[in-house]
């Protein structure tokens, strides 16, 4: 399988940009392309999809061993010609210092792939080289196989660095992107303003498209993509060879407010006898009929607050479903949907009232990063001590207005750091948790087994 992975020097180093752009380039010379994203994302995936029209997927080598993450690749893949693989912050950046995990460059050694490296050159020259250099011998073990330069001045200054670049360093100068404002895409609070968003995103695309064309070595960048090495199969995989037929009804929210899923989670639940229904709480009046479990996943629902609010219904609806018992995971945007209301941009919201507490739209980051979550009593997803991988990105803040619930979970930081975090009631598992099932595929099992109960009335 041709394969390359597109790092950046830094996050804002433009890798989005030449990611994407490179996506669409190479699906208009006819190549199918799947898109990957390394990290835990799940906004910079959408523009790949609109990009490649495929699915993007995530490659995240903290939450997923090796095998999982090669089995997520080899899936996503089936039926492409070529993967592009978009990294996350810097090349080297992961867990921690001395900690690869997490790290574009562990991720190109786990799925031995080559590296493009996109390097910003606003205020550089020669000093360029030294900076690919140092990339180049900090692990010898990355193939580094070539860089393309963005943010440049002009095309003399274009020069001047492939120039020092390649004669220092001997990695290609695979091409330069000059500096071009219209080429940004646009972004608010938690990154880049989603796909669905986005207005004149598929012109957007195509301009980006256009520019990487133009400005880069497509030829070269072709053969980078060839020479890849043997990937090793996984040796455990995590998808159930015979998966189940369906027996139970999942409503999954989808929508503009709610779109923060990893597609694995979804196809899990299916392998474990979901069958999955998608509803709008912007648009739907009603839950889908014989729905016996809820997933509310996250995304922006502060940015449709006044919307969900109107939605009456619908928000009766899932209350009601929750008090007689049904399974309902709230991760994240869904725990703020269940508060009692959302305050945010001078105004407030009510929302379903299943927890009775009050969210708050901050400007201040509140939590970001990896945490290793362990729940601290049996739930509709976990039994009592059981851990999942996961990942917390939130501005908002959760007051409780009456005696706090029981927490869902014991947040273990990677710096040590313990905090709890979210709520049991009844059935509902409510955190600012973000997971991945197949670092617990178990969960994902339990779940379904859960809303089955529920619908047998047991």
């Amino acid at each position: 399988m041709r394969r390359v992975i597109i790092a950046g020097t830094a996050s804002g180093a433009g890798k989005t940009t030449v990611a994407v752009g490179l996506m669409a380039a190479l699906a208009a010379q006819g190549f199918t392309v799947q898109g990957f994203k390394a990290g835990p994302d799940y906004i910079d995936p959408g523009f790949h999809t609109a990009a490649t029209g495929r699915l993007s997927r995530n490659l995240d080598t903290w939450m997923l061993s090796p095998d999982a993450v090669r089995e997520v690749f080899l899936r996503g893949c089936r039926g492409a010609d070529m993967a592009v693989v978009e990294g996350v912050m810097g090349l080297y950046d992961g867990l921690g210092s001395g900690n690869e995990l997490g790290s574009t460059a562990y991720l190109a050694k786990v799925l031995r792939t080559p590296v493009i490296l996109v390097l910003d050159v606003r205020g550089m020259a020669a000093s360029a080289a030294a900076v690919v250099l140092g990339f180049k011998e900090y692990d010898p073990e990355v193939a580094l196989a070539g860089i393309i330069l963005s943010f440049a001045g002009s095309e003399s200054h274009c020069s001047l660095v492939r120039e020092a670049i390649e004669e220092k360093t001997g990695v290609p100068v695979l091409g330069c992107l000059v500096r071009d404002s219209t080429l940004a895409l646009p972004e608010r609070h938690l990154g880049l303003v989603p796909v669905h968003e986005t207005a004149g995103v598929r012109k957007q695309i195509s301009q980006l498209a256009a520019a990487v064309t133009a400005a880069v070595n497509l030829d070269a960048v072709l053969r980078v993509t060839e020479v890849a090495e043997q990937m090793p199969a996984p040796v455990q995989t995590v998808f159930p060879a015979d998966p189940q037929l369906p027996r139970v009804r999942l409503a999954v929210a989808r929508d503009a407010a709610f779109s923060f899923y990893y597609p694995e989670n979804l196809e899990l639940l299916e392998a474990f006898g979901a069958e999955l229904a998608f509803f709008s709480p912007l648009a739907d009046g009603a839950l889908p009929p014989d729905t016996a479990g809820l997933y509310l996943g996250g995304g922006f629902p502060e940015v449709h607050a006044a919307e969900l609010a109107a939605n009456v219904n619908l928000r009766s609806a899932l209350k009601e479903a929750a008090e007689a018992g049904m399974p309902v995971l709230a991760e994240c945007g869904g725990l703020m949907y269940l508060s009692k209301a959302i305050t945010c941009d001078g105004g407030s919201w009510a929302m379903a009232g299943v927890l009775p507490a009050q969210v708050t739209l901050t400007r201040k980051l509140q939590r970001l990063g990896y945490v290793t979550a362990e729940a601290l009593t049996d739930t509709c997803l976990l039994r009592r001590e059981e851990t999942l991988r996961g990942h917390v990105f939130h501005y908002s803040a959760l007051a409780w207005q009456e005696t706090p619930l029981p927490a869902a979970y014991r947040f273990r930081f990677h710096r040590g750091r313990v905090q709890k975090d979210g709520a049991v009631y009844k059935n509902v598992v409510a955190s600012y948790l973000h997971t991945h099932f197949m670092n617990r595929p178990g969960a994902a099992a339990r779940f379904v087994d859960s809303c089955a109960s529920h619908a047998k009335g047991t």
